[in-house]
């Protein structure tokens, strides 16, 4: 849909800072990428990636947004891979409450008149979890977002999102709902927590990805704990019924999970373990520039 570019923007004063500049494709809607900008313009949360202006520039409707300098989830997991490290479980279960604090007020965010957005995500992934130099977790990328109260979003039965994160329903092109993106969390909660995603069959061949999402057998180990374990599978439950109704309660279970196995989950701890994760990443980033 766009391109991402790093740029420099002038506050009041002059002063420069950085910009995350998403500048459109030239083959895309522009009806399209406006509906993103203009949900973003709607939408104000601390763990939600800000919009900071839109405009057109060289023939191509750009948005410019927060610069986040931690990068995102994906890069995170991916430098953990290589270096055959685990995060460790009480940071990847803040990263996933953070993530749904940005859900809950997602999908329960209302125009500026009041009337329900009944907005779904629709692309919750760790490419779209990201940084700030703060540690602070915020979700980006609205761009496949459907909001029915604005009619805004792809048409029913299209399937949007990136292919490994698909929920059930949506491999099937059915109506995606708020659970959806509870489903798709799941998975991240997964990888975070055992290092591997759950429905990994060796193939990137779609119709095979998507036949494992839509049985969605887990393996747990039995080494994870019990009460964890519990809260994956009901986050990963293939019936939409069988699921946590909303983003709050699934962050409740995390959350209570946390304190009851008196997982080290003080704000300085998690963030110290947060700054090593994070610098580690940053530092294999640079290192491979150049």
């Amino acid at each position: 849909m766009a391109e991402v570019f790093l740029a420099e923007a002038r506050d009041e004063k002059g002063s420069p800072f950085k910009v995350a500049l998403k500048l459109m494709r030239k083959d895309v809607s522009a009806e399209a990428f406006a509906d993103e900008a203009d949900l973003m313009g709607l939408l104000e949360h601390p763990n939600l990636v800000s919009r900071l202006e839109i405009g057109e520039a060289f023939g191509r409707y750009f948005i410019a947004m927060e610069f986040l300098v931690g990068g995102d989830l994906e890069g995170l997991l991916r430098v953990h891979h290589q270096q055959g490290r685990d995060i460790p479980v009480a940071m990847g279960v803040h990263v996933c409450i953070e993530a749904l604090r940005a859900l809950a007020y997602f999908h329960q965010a209302r125009t500026r008149s009041g009337r329900p957005l009944e907005l779904v995500h629709g692309d919750v992934n760790p490419s779209n979890i990201f940084f700030s130099g703060q540690c602070e977790v915020k979700l980006g990328d609205f761009g496949v977002a459907k909001a029915r109260g604005l009619d805004l979003g792809p048409e029913d039965g299209v399937t949007a999102g990136k292919l490994h994160y698909l929920s059930p329903e949506q491999t099937r092109g059915d109506t995606v709902t708020q659970a959806s993106d509870l489903f798709s969390l799941g998975i991240v909660l997964h990888e975070l927590v055992l290092g591997a995603h759950p429905f990994e069959r060796g193939s990137d061949d779609p119709d095979v990805v998507m036949a494992a999402i839509q049985a969605a057998k887990l393996n747990l180990p039995d080494t994870l704990d019990r009460r964890l374990a519990a809260v994956i599978r009901k986050a990963l439950a293939p019936d939409v019924n069988q699921r946590y109704r909303t983003a709050g309660e699934f962050a409740g279970a995390l959350f209570t999970w946390a304190l009851d196995t008196g997982q080290p989950f003080s704000a300085r701890e998690v963030q110290s373990a947060m700054q090593q994760a994070l610098s580690l990443a940053l530092w294999e980033r640079e290192k491979g520039r150049p």
